[in-house]
């Protein structure tokens, strides 16, 4: 026996029906692509931005169903996870791979396949959509590609490339010079954190479809809102607790998903990113979090400075006989960790001898995540020796 009735309506690629408390924002970004859509217009720019877990995602997706399924319609979507795709190449052969599978992408510049890309759309006439998730970090590190993407009329083609953005924080946009987001239409559009009440409507909406009638008592629906609250009210967080809480149910044998279920499910459900999602980290990255673990681990320490930091990091490449990158490097990797939500940073108070920054784990148990990255690090090493 099973408290489900159709577990997959839990998962994080699952587009449901309705989008509670989010249907005007769908409506509103919509707006500004319906002349696109239509053909009455060539592109359009628009940036989201919002906290993790407040409906980002699920909305452009939501978009991105809603135009597919048009007829007549004159604009295609793409989706790219800028976090796992990591770097303008690997989005650029995306596309490319979108317009042509067949055509080749290796030995060419990122500049030269974006232009192929470019030269494809002018000669068929064709309007994209490019949804750009997760992007924060490609204005912190790849300011040109960004320029690239905002200023495709002085390669002397008619821009048919639109762009959704979304991102965690203007900060990023912030940081990025004026010169990369120039050409860039800057329609924003933010997504405010979930309050209690509608948390609840939304998780009472995701049970009733996930699981059977009756098999979720209310309690558990409004501890699960009650632990997400301390991460800002995220959506997302909220519903992976509500899964798991049916898995271990079933796991007991109980008919019922109970408050108590859920607050077990919370030892065993990471908030915001997820230990899966660290497999998409390069193996430096998995080295830089493993020694901030270490160092976190014995709960005496809620953060460390970056002096602390680096030092450990190469203590722990030379336990797994890596060779550390320069400094340089790891800041960079640094700020990418940060950008991704996975560490914090802070400068330092007063007490600190100098400057500083302050790096923290905000979101993971530093003992689970020493075990869970040993056992990637030593994978990637050994599938690198093959």
């Amino acid at each position: 026996m099973t408290v489900f009735k159709n577990k997959a309506t839990l998962m994080p690629d699952y587009i449901p029906p309705e989008i509670p408390h989010r249907h005007e924002k769908f409506l509103e970004i919509l707006e500004y692509f319906k002349p696109v859509i239509a053909g009455e217009s060539y592109f359009e720019h628009v940036f989201i931005i919002g906290n993790t877990g407040t409906g980002k995602t699920l909305v452009a997706r939501y978009l991105e169903r809603y135009v597919n399924a048009l007829k007549n319609k004159k604009m295609d979507v793409i989706y790219v996870n800028a976090r796992f795709e990591r770097i303008p190449g690997n989005i650029v052969r995306k596309l490319l791979k979108w317009v042509n599978p067949f055509a080749p992408d290796r030995g060419y510049s990122v500049e030269d396949i974006y232009k192929y890309f470019l030269e494809i759309l002018d000669k068929n006439d064709q309007r994209v959509l490019l949804i750009l998730d997760d992007s924060d970090h490609l204005f912190e590190k790849y300011a040109e590609f960004i320029y690239k993407l905002g200023r495709v009329h002085e390669i002397g083609l008619i821009n048919r490339l639109s762009i959704l953005f979304i991102l965690r924080s203007n900060v990023s946009i912030n940081k990025a010079d004026l010169w990369a987001i120039g050409g860039l239409r800057k329609n924003i559009i933010y997504f405010e954190d979930y309050g209690y009440e509608e948390l609840v409507d939304i998780l009472d909406y995701r049970a009733s479809q996930a699981f059977k009638n009756g098999a979720v008592d209310e309690g558990a629906i409004e501890t699960a809102a009650d632990i997400a609250a301390t991460y800002n009210y995220n959506a997302r967080y909220a519903i992976e607790l509500l899964l798991k809480a049916g898995m271990i149910a079933d796991k007991k044998g109980d008919k019922i998903v109970t408050a108590e279920h859920i607050r077990l499910a919370r030892f065993e459900v990471p908030p915001s990113f997820t230990y899966e999602d660290m497999k998409a980290l390069t193996l430096h990255e998995k080295i830089v979090l493993y020694a901030l673990s270490e160092i976190l681990a014995d709960g005496e320490k809620s953060f460390t400075t970056t002096g602390e930091l680096e030092r450990k990091y190469k203590e722990v490449a030379k336990y797994f006989d890596v060779s550390p990158v320069g400094h340089t490097w790891f800041w960079k990797m640094l700020d990418t960790l940060h950008a991704f939500g996975i560490i914090s940073k802070r400068p330092s108070s007063k007490k600190f001898r100098g400057r500083t920054t302050l790096i923290g784990l905000p979101s993971f148990s530093a003992t689970v995540l020493l075990t869970k990255l040993q056992e990637m690090i030593e994978d990637e090493i050994i599938k690198s020796l093959e």
